[in-house]
């Protein structure tokens, strides 16, 4: 089956296109989708049609597709995975096609302050990702409130590594066309695979719910 994950927030193109490449070196086929208003992710692509799937790096992008197309490649399980991009909004209707929802700011306090904000349905799974030049272990009391009022799991809050390394491999992505990941941190990698691995167990739910549906049919 396959598994929808939303991405709110901004300047995350990098972030999402780890996330594509790590799925896809474990032979999962994957799709992007970029929803952004300066079409973020589409920006990594050298050469791309707004509404044509391109394929690059044994990767899937498209911009904006309407909510009917998205809803039929679900449907029809083409892809593994599919990764939207949003910003700071939920209003796209393809947006509540999402199982998981993934937050990414940075500490500035009006950007926290816009994603706590932000409500999304109750069934959704959220992520909180907030990227941090000095990370540490202990969550901030305005963080823990914050994780509160989104009803997010402490588990599900990743502090991630952010400075110049990090600045660069964004660099990398919107004018080499790169996706750097031998080049990214450790924290970040761990980060990323914890998600996935989450992700992976609900999929794999998903998929023996299915088959034990269709065996009762």
């Amino acid at each position: 089956m396959t598994r929808v994950i939303g991405f709110l927030g901004g300047d995350k193109y990098d972030f999402i296109s780890y996330i594509g490449r790590a799925l896809s070196q474990m032979n999962l086929k994957v799709l992007l989708i970029d929803y952004t208003s300066l079409q973020e992710v589409m920006a990594t692509v050298p050469e791309y049609i707004f509404r044509k799937v391109t394929e690059y790096q044994e990767l899937f992008y498209v911009g904006a597709l309407p909510f009917e197309e998205v809803k039929s490649y679900i449907e029809e399980e083409t892809f593994d995975f599919i990764l939207m991009d949003f910003e700071y909004a939920c209003k796209n209707m393809e947006f509540f096609l999402c199982q998981s929802i993934c937050f990414v700011t940075d500490m500035q306090r009006h950007h926290l302050e816009i994603v706590e904000n932000i409500k999304v349905p109750t069934t959704m799974e959220r992520f909180l990702v907030v990227k941090e030049e000095n990370p540490v272990r202990k969550i901030s009391s305005y963080l823990k409130q914050m994780m509160t009022e989104m009803k997010l799991e402490e588990e599900n809050y990743f502090s991630c590594p952010w400075g110049e390394k990090e600045r660069k491999n964004q660099m990398r992505c919107q004018y080499q066309y790169q996706i750097p990941w031998d080049k990214t941190s450790s924290a970040i990698k761990k980060i990323i695979w914890c998600m996935i691995q989450k992700w992976l167990e609900y999929h794999e739910q998903e998929e023996t719910a299915a088959l034990h549906i269709g065996g009762n049919v």
